[in-house]
């Protein structure tokens, strides 16, 4: 019986920890654009840079829009690219993967 269990509880403790976590996040944001990108601000000055700006083109500064996007430690789309040297403070880089 105590064999029965503990296999059991194995069995479960080996699926909850197999599961595929979801790294999607869906906000409701601000368009924010200065000379040194394209940002998702989703709180009181909380941005978030855009890696994929492209995708928020068609969008206006100052537009709501609901993004699900992922976090980024690497934004290849701003390799090479001269930015101005103004600093805008911001919380980290998302890819943003849609726009509702």
């Amino acid at each position: 019986m105590k064999v029965t269990n503990i296999l059991i509880l194995a069995i479960s403790a080996l699926s909850i920890f197999s599961c595929k976590s979801v790294h999607d996040r869906l906000q409701t944001g601000t368009i924010v654009r200065d000379c040194t990108g394209t940002y998702v601000r989703v709180a009181e000055n909380e941005d978030y840079l855009v890696c994929n700006a492209d995708i928020l083109a068609t969008k206006n500064d100052g537009e709501k829009v609901s993004v699900v996007y992922d976090y980024t430690k690497e934004c290849a789309e701003r390799d090479g690219k001269i930015m101005c040297m103004m600093y805008h403070e911001n919380k980290g880089m998302i890819r943003v993967k849609s726009v509702q």
